[in-house]
C-alpha cells in the first residue's frame, strides 16, 4: 500500500485514532472546550497535541477493514468522552455549589448563560465558575490534564478497548467526591444564611408588626454576598487539590479499560 501524507498505512491509522481521542476530550474539557474558544482553534491545538503524542505511541499493524478501523475511532471517542467528563466534575461541583448559595440567597429565579455549557446557571454559580476557571489556569492543571490524556495510550493502548463493570463503579465515586466537593464550597455560606432565616423566624414571632418579608430579603442578600466573599478563599484552598486529583482519576478508571486485539467485542461491557 502507498504511503498517506509520507505515512505508512500503520502509522497513519495511528495518527488519526491519537487524534480522535485527543480531539474528543479537548472539546469536552474545562475551558478549552468552551465554545468562547474558537473551533480553528480547537482542531489545530488538538492536531498539536496528537502529533506530539503520536510521537510517542508505537505504530499499530494496518486494521483488516473499513469496519475495523470505524470500530476502533468509536472506541477511542469513548476513551475521550471519559476523560473530559471526569475532568469537568470538579467544574460541575463549583456550579452545584453556587446554585444551592443562589437557592439560599433567592437569586435562583435569576439566570445567566454559561459560556462553557451554553446553558443557564444562577449568578453566583457563574462566578464560582469563573473563579474556579482561573484557578485551574494558574495551577497549570490543563498542562497536567494534557499529560493525562498522552499517558492514557499507555494505561488504554490502541486499537480496541473492552468496557468493565468497575468503571461505572469509579465514575460513581468520582461523582459523590465531586458532590462532597461542591457541600464544602457551599456549607459555610448555607449554614449563614440559614442562622440568618433561623434569626428572621424569630424576629417575627417576637415583633410581629415587622414585616419580616421586607426585611430578610435585602438581609439575606447582604449576608449571603458578604459570604461569598468571605469564603473565596476556600476556593483557592479547595479546588487544587481537586484539579490535581484529575489525572489519576482518569488514569484509574481507563485502566478497568482492557486492550482488546479484535474488534468484535471492543464495545462490549
Amino acid at each position: 500500500m502507498t504511503d498517506i501524507f509520507g505515512l505508512t498505512p500503520g502509522a497513519f491509522e495511528t495518527f488519526l485514532l491519537v487524534f480522535v481521542r485527543t480531539a474528543v476530550t479537548l472539546s469536552l474539557i474545562p475551558v478549552i472546550g468552551g465554545p468562547q474558544f474558537p473551533l480553528q482553534a480547537k482542531i489545530a491545538l488538538a492536531g498539536t497535541i496528537a502529533y506530539l503524542i503520536f510521537k510517542t505511541v508505537h505504530p499499530i499493524a494496518p486494521l483488516p477493514s473499513l469496519f475495523a478501523l470505524a470500530n476502533a475511532l468509536v472506541a477511542q471517542a469513548l476513551i475521550g468522552v471519559v476523560i473530559g467528563y471526569i475532568a469537568f466534575l470538579v467544574f460541575m461541583a463549583v456550579q452545584f455549589a453556587g446554585e444551592i448559595v443562589d437557592l439560599q440567597i433567592g437569586f435562583s429565579i435569576v439566570n445567566v448563560v454559561d459560556p462553557m455549557s451554553q446553558q443557564q446557571v444562577s449568578v453566583i454559580g457563574q462566578f464560582e465558575l469563573i473563579i474556579a476557571s482561573l484557578l485551574y489556569l494558574m495551577t497549570d492543571s490543563h498542562l497536567l490534564l494534557i499529560a493525562g490524556l498522552a499517558d492514557s495510550f499507555k494505561t488504554t493502548p490502541l486499537p480496541y478497548i473492552v468496557f468493565s463493570g468497575g468503571m461505572q463503579q469509579d465514575i460513581g465515586v468520582f461523582i459523590a467526591q465531586s458532590f462532597l466537593l461542591a457541600i464544602k464550597i457551599a456549607a459555610p455560606i448555607a449554614a449563614a444564611l440559614f442562622i440568618t432565616n433561623l434569626a428572621l423566624g424569630l424576629m417575627a414571632r417576637v415583633a410581629p408588626q415587622i414585616n419580616v418579608f421586607i426585611v430578610g430579603f435585602p438581609l439575606q442578600i447582604g449576608v449571603g454576598l458578604i459570604m461569598v466573599a468571605v469564603t473565596l478563599p476556600l476556593l483557592s484552598y479547595l479546588l487544587p487539590p481537586a484539579f490535581a486529583g484529575i489525572p489519576q482519576q482518569i488514569q484509574t478508571t481507563l485502566a478497568t479499560m482492557k486492550a482488546n486485539p479484535t474488534p468484535a467485542h471492543s464495545l462490549a461491557p
